[in-house]
């Protein structure tokens, strides 16, 4: 049997994602136990080392278990430096302030993971990776040139909030209650 069952919900990128970012990376914090990977990561933290207490280094590639996005989120905003990949989870806090975080983001059609149980099926949610930092976000420019219909760049020219949004003179409020929860 495997290291990993068929229970889990890891998901391993596959080569051509890496092909097209044309990066290495210094720490992939969360690679699988006992399992040969496409990251090309010069360090790798496994669930047996637990990547979230671990300190990260240089520039990072990340797919966390997608079951539990939250703590690998945050750490990865707190580090800074590098490319995640994940559920595009629009409504989840977490995913909000990864966008907030982001230099680049890339809207992913859904594509087929590795996984010794798992292998050629999707993820069935859509997808995103998001770049922070100079370098992720060059990263991903050249990934969408390589791959275009793997999704969307978007890039990041400013933020502002729903509650800094002031309505035109002569015009109903905006935005209406129901966005705001007021």
């Amino acid at each position: 049997m495997p290291v990993q069952g068929p229970e889990t919900d890891e998901r391993f990128t596959p080569r051509w994602v890496f092909d097209a970012l044309g990066e290495t990376f210094d720490l992939d914090p969360a690679s699988p136990v006992g399992l040969d990977t496409f990251v090309p990561a010069r360090t790798r933290y496994t669930r047996e080392d637990d990547g979230l207490v671990q300190p990260w280094h240089g520039f990072v590639w990340l797919n966390p278990p997608f079951s539990a996005s939250t703590p690998w989120a945050r750490k990865f905003i707190a580090h800074g430096n590098g490319i995640w990949l994940g559920p595009a989870a629009a409504a989840a806090a977490w995913f909000q302030s990864m966008l907030r975080a982001a230099d680049r983001i890339w809207l992913m059609r859904d594509f087929a993971f590795v996984h010794p149980t798992h292998k050629g099926k999707y993820s069935s949610m859509p997808l995103a990776m998001c770049a922070l930092g100079d370098r992720a976000a060059r990263a991903l420019d050249r990934a969408g040139e390589r791959v275009p219909d793997a999704g969307v760049i978007v890039v990041r020219t400013s933020f502002f909030s729903l509650e800094s949004l002031t309505p035109a003179e002569g015009s109903s409020a905006f935005p209406p209650p129901e966005m705001t929860g007021r």
